[in-house]
């Protein structure tokens, strides 16, 4: 295929531009994603405009959001719920702890999903693993589903898109309080929350909708080269003595490693500050996604 140059919307006046390959481009019923080769960043996924991954740089993501709240746990982690992550790289992850006997992960756009497994397996975890059981389908309705159950998880990693299109209903307050239930006394949710530099809204709100439902709340960070900037994680937990802030094991990864685990919760005086003075309105903080 013919390379040429695409751009995406970072914020006003402000661009990321990439010389891409299209691999594979669809609408689906819920979005419109394109896979994407690149000299620099390698495959990447786009959806709605908005780049969700590259193989060069996703191991930060998925390394920090997994290993943070696993490895911070003073128990062995043997129950996941993953929301979102068609890419794979949570559950590539996730599935690298032996402890670990149950992983169900929720994806609502199974397209992406078939689409990552053919055009970037690099990336994707083994959901043939005897471990996990996938589901198709929306991530909010399953939880309420699991809460009527009485299921419950060691740790919920939601590795969601931003809070735009489909992704609108797992930040509403319904759906954390769900959560709560469905965690164990001493269990841990972790999410993405988007990038302060950016989006200087959404991780003080999704920090505020956590305080609403759980006792332990934290945030921490990692770079994201893609992204534009330092993204931030926000977790949660029921029982106010749970904190992982501290490396309970010595999991190396290729960024993941305990001092780095620690760092991570040093946050910018400019990000306490947003956390500091945010004022909850009651609306989600929703940015407007460009369309390729």
């Amino acid at each position: 295929m013919t390379r040429y140059w695409w751009s995406e919307r970072i914020g006003p006046g402000f661009t990321h531009g990439y010389e891409i390959e299209p691999l594979f481009e669809q609408r689906t019923p819920f979005q419109r994603l394109l896979i994407f080769d690149n000299p620099q960043w390698g495959k990447g996924l786009v959806l709605d405009g908005i780049v969700q991954t590259t193989v060069a740089d996703e191991f930060i993501y998925h390394e920090m959001m997994t290993h943070v709240p696993i490895q911070g746990r003073s128990e062995p982690t043997k129950s996941v719920l993953i929301i979102g992550g068609a890419d794979g790289g949570v559950l590539r992850e996730v599935l690298k702890y032996d402890s670990v006997e149950r992983v169900v992960q929720v994806e609502l756009d199974e397209a992406v999903l078939v689409a990552c497994r053919k055009y970037i397996p690099e990336i994707c975890g083994n959901w043939k693993d005897p471990r996990v059981e996938l589901v198709i389908g929306d991530g909010a309705e399953y939880v309420k589903k699991a809460r009527k159950e009485g299921q419950q998880f060691d740790v919920i990693i939601l590795d969601s898109t931003d809070p735009i299109g489909p992704a609108i209903v797992l930040f509403e307050k319904p759906f954390h309080e769900d959560l709560a239930a469905c965690l164990t006394d001493k269990g841990v949710v972790v999410r993405q929350s988007g990038l302060p530099v950016t989006m200087p809204k959404v991780m003080p709100f999704i920090r505020k909708r956590f305080q609403d439902v759980f006792k332990r709340v934290g945030v921490y960070l990692a770079p994201m080269p893609t992204y534009g900037g330092e993204i931030a994680f926000v977790y949660g937990s029921k029982d106010d003595s749970v904190s992982i802030e501290e490396p309970q094991g010595e999991f190396q990864g290729r960024y993941y490693n305990p001092s780095i685990h620690k760092a991570a919760f040093c946050l910018p005086s400019w990000w306490q500050k947003l956390i500091d003075e945010y004022e909850d309105d009651g609306t989600i903080p929703i940015e407007t996604p460009s369309y390729w």
